[in-house]
């Protein structure tokens, strides 16, 4: 195997590793980017990682009240079931539960994300103020500098405190000039987190990928042409799976 063959397949092999995620609303995105780009087949020690990680999951997972916005979350779900032709009842209320985890696990991925760009948003906002700040003291002292500069020049014998006062307004013009670089620093940083949790956002759930693909993880479900995993090259990596 050459090393473009090399890099192919470690690359098609991290793809399908799922040992170092978790179903948490922190990892979400990770989990979610990482499942519905999945592509079969799989191997098998990653197979069984990925399952046991849904089915962790949902063992530790208490199902909310049945409210009415629940249980007609339920409904459209066991109806989108049935159009996958995923009829074994225990299969199905196993599914129902995990897509309800999904579910709940994102819209607290999303609460999180909310407060983490309200947070960012609300420093970016300090952060110009203390800069305009910076820049109308520094511009005000420097003015202020010009004219105590005028001033001593104008009188013939000036006091020692007017002498002082150039190098006074002097040095607070730089302090808050000096403030600038830093500020501007850690305002890119601010953006750069920013852009960080907006990237890391899942804005929505595609149901027709999670399910389908869910049903072939799990075994529910079998699609004509479709090899869900192989076990070709698992010898080679079986001692790699902590799940295995």
């Amino acid at each position: 195997m050459d090393t473009l063959q090399k890099e192919k397949f470690r690359s098609w092999e991290i793809a399908q590793d799922f040992s170092n995620l978790a179903l948490t609303p922190d990892s979400f995105h990770a989990f979610y980017v990482k499942f519905v780009n999945l592509r079969f087949p799989m191997m098998v020690a990653h197979l069984l990682e990925l399952r046991y990680l849904i089915n962790h999951a949902a063992d530790g997972y208490k199902e909310l009240p049945l409210t009415p916005d629940y249980r007609q979350f339920r409904e459209s779900l066991r109806n989108a079931l049935d159009s996958f032709s995923i009829d074994n009842s225990r299969h199905c209320e196993r599914m129902l539960k995990i897509l309800s985890l999904l579910r709940d696990i994102h819209y607290k991925h999303s609460i999180l994300s909310r407060d983490a760009e309200q947070r960012l948003r609300s420093a970016m906002a300090d952060n110009r103020s203390k800069r305009q700040k910076a820049v109308h003291y520094g511009l005000f002292f420097v003015l202020a500098g010009v004219c105590s500069g005028v001033l001593w020049l104008a009188i013939p014998e000036p006091m020692v405190l007017i002498k002082l006062l150039p190098a006074i307004y002097g040095y607070l013009s730089w302090y808050y000039f000096h403030k600038l670089p830093g500020l501007e620093q850690e305002q890119e940083k601010l953006t750069s987190e920013l852009n960080d949790v907006l990237r890391r956002r899942v804005n929505s759930l595609n149901w027709k990928t999670l399910i389908h693909k869910l049903a072939l993880v799990l075994g529910y479900k079998r699609v004509a042409g479709v090899e869900v995993f192989h076990s070709e090259q698992d010898h080679d990596h079986r001692d790699r799976s902590v799940y295995h």
